[in-house]
């Protein structure tokens, strides 16, 4: 039963972002909509453990009136934590649950323990102009925890619209 639940709530979501009508979305703008940080809908960054810190945001820079999305990633790091190179990407949502890759923003450097706030705004602030849709960016880093350098964490960004 669960599961079914599961799924019809997924479906509905699916099909109201794609409808641009997300939870946030204000019909005034011209092409984009529900714009944004993680940070704006929770109060805080993501902890993803070891002392690390992640924002994801997925912006217009102007302010609705684009038809696409730059990244933004804010890092803050506590002291004795390793040292961090966050990447970040926009996934497109096929309306059914499922997520596929739509751009690869890159990635901002590497930063070390005590990182204070670190803000890195993607391909110098200029939109990436995907198709209608809806999207979230997703942050995630390169380190090394625990003796095992690979990729971590999965920050989301609030789902935007693209109509």
């Amino acid at each position: 039963m669960k599961k079914i639940s599961r799924i019809a709530r997924v479906a509905v979501v699916g099909a109201l972002a794609l409808g641009g009508v997300v939870a946030g979305t204000s019909n005034a703008s011209a092409a984009t909509g529900n714009w944004g940080c993680r940070s704006d809908n929770t109060g805080s960054f993501a902890n993803e453990g070891n002392g690390i810190h992640l924002d994801s945001c997925a912006e217009d820079q102007w302010g609705g009136g684009g038809s696409g999305f730059y990244a933004r990633i804010a890092v803050t790091l506590d002291p004795g934590s390793p040292s961090v190179f966050p990447c970040a990407q926009l996934w497109k949502s096929d309306g059914f649950g499922g997520w596929s890759e739509a751009h690869d923003y890159g990635c901002m450097g590497w930063y070390g323990p005590g990182t204070n706030d670190a803000i890195w705004i993607s391909d110098n602030g200029q939109n990436y102009n995907p198709g209608s849709g809806a999207y979230v960016v997703r942050v995630g880093f390169w380190a090394t925890i625990n003796g095992h350098y690979g990729y971590y964490g999965d920050v989301e960004s609030p789902v935007s619209s693209v109509w």
